[in-house]
């Protein structure tokens, strides 16, 4: 008995990845992109090193030293960042409590419980209806700059924090209740529909399963928010919203430059601390073992 032999095939040498066209043309096409707003917006890395440019800069630098320490001044200071705190903590707020609201109707349903034939169509379209009335609303605050917000705010209630308070909470409502709503959608489907299983309204789901399972990163994201508002805040007094904008404004103006690093290190330090009061609260309460105790409590 004679066995024949199978013949195999000759292995091609490999060759690498084959050249593709698209590859250069969209290099091609962000340089040109890149090069295109380089000439329209001026930009020349020899300018900042031109005489002139360098003397206005060391004159600048020059008047910032000594910094303004006198004890009026410092009393002054002390007043405007506690303002400053005062707003971006109470702005904060407002936008958790606006943006978890406008997070129920924003959320995508999926599943064949929320389905049209399951729904109904009265239902099913009143449903779509909220989705995207509230996914534009929520488009409309985080369009708008808390700069803008806080001139609309200054003429409807006149100047002082509590416009700058109402900036903050318009463009971080449209900021987190975004967040808050993508990140509910990526729950795990499995856990969603075990959950609906039950009987459990959308509501209900939402309170014990999708919010268990996305604490730790939704406390992150806030505290996130509240740093990024706490920055703002020190800029919105540069249209009168109060802080410590408004006194930066006034001694850029008047060419107080000493006054400017003093309001500098000032904002320097909330940044600092802010960051701490971060990074303190997410050891302790976005910890892993802790975060285990808050289904029991949801169940409780």
């Amino acid at each position: 008995m004679t066995v024949q032999a199978t013949e195999r095939p000759i292995a091609k040498p490999y060759l690498g990845p084959g050249f593709n066209w698209a590859n250069p043309l969209l290099i091609l096409i962000g340089l040109t992109v890149l090069g295109w707003s380089a000439n329209g917006t001026g930009f020349s890395l020899t300018i900042p090193f031109e005489a002139n440019n360098v003397k206005s800069v060391s004159r600048f630098v020059s008047g910032l030293f000594p910094p303004a320490l006198t004890a009026d001044f410092l009393r002054h200071l002390l007043q405007l960042t506690i303002e400053t705190i005062q707003i971006s903590v109470l702005g904060t707020f407002v936008a958790v409590v606006l943006g978890a609201l406008l997070t129920i109707p924003a959320m995508r349903q999926r599943g064949e419980d929320v389905s049209r034939s399951s729904l109904g169509t009265a239902h099913w379209l009143l449903q779509w209806s909220g989705y995207y009335a509230s996914r534009s609303v929520l488009n409309l605050l985080r369009a708008v700059p808390e700069l803008v917000w806080a001139l609309i705010f200054v003429v409807a209630v006149g100047l002082g924090p509590f416009p700058g308070v109402l900036a903050l909470a318009a463009h971080s409502t449209g900021i987190l209740g975004k967040l808050y709503a993508e990140l509910f959608e990526s729950v795990d489907q499995r856990l969603v529909e075990a959950g609906r299983s039950t009987g459990a309204t959308n509501l209900a789901v939402l309170l014990f399963v999708r919010l268990p399972s996305m604490l730790p990163v939704l406390l992150s994201y806030t505290l996130f928010r509240w740093e990024c508002n706490m920055r703002a805040a020190t800029l919105l007094g540069f249209v009168g919203a109060g802080g410590l904008g408004s006194q930066l404004t006034i001694s850029m103006k008047l060419f107080q430059y000493h006054e400017v690093l003093t309001i500098v290190l000032a904002i320097m330090f909330l940044v600092v601390l802010v960051d701490i009061v971060g990074q303190v609260v997410r050891s302790r309460i976005l910890d892993a073992r802790a975060i285990t105790c808050v289904p029991a409590l949801f169940e409780a």
